[in-house]
């Protein structure tokens, strides 16, 4: 059964390499970090949804930190001591978990604060 359709292609001997699409970091970006009114701006704007004070929290903590996506995610409430105010990090990539005091920067509130004001909401939007 020959099938009419079907045609040999000749071969090449040309080798033929993929050019690169995007350019590195260093040329693109002038920074790799945010800076502290972007990330102002990045926790308003982080507001504007249901979860947003959750959300707000977890931007603030990311940035606080230097905590990668996953640790954010990863974080328990067992993880944070509130009276003494601190939080334990299980760090990813084979990274040292560390203990990070909550403290808070000149003018700003203390993410203990917020975390505690997310934790009353919660609790009184929840059904009995």
């Amino acid at each position: 059964m020959t099938k009419p359709r079907l045609r040999l292609v000749a071969s090449t001997t040309e080798n033929r390499t993929v050019t690169p699409r995007r350019s590195k970091n260093g040329t693109l970006r002038t920074r790799e970090h945010l800076t502290i009114d972007e990330v102002e701006r990045l926790i308003e704007a982080a507001k504007d949804n249901r979860y947003g004070h959750r959300d707000a929290l977890m931007v603030l903590l990311a940035f606080r930190h230097g905590l990668r996506a996953g640790e954010v995610v990863d974080l328990r409430w067992d993880q944070i001591d509130f009276k003494t105010a601190t939080l334990h990090i299980r760090r990813l990539k084979n990274g040292t978990p560390s203990t990070h005091p909550l403290t808070c920067f000149v003018g700003a509130r203390p993410p203990v604060a917020i975390g505690g004001q997310w934790m009353s909401l919660r609790h009184s939007s929840m059904p009995l």
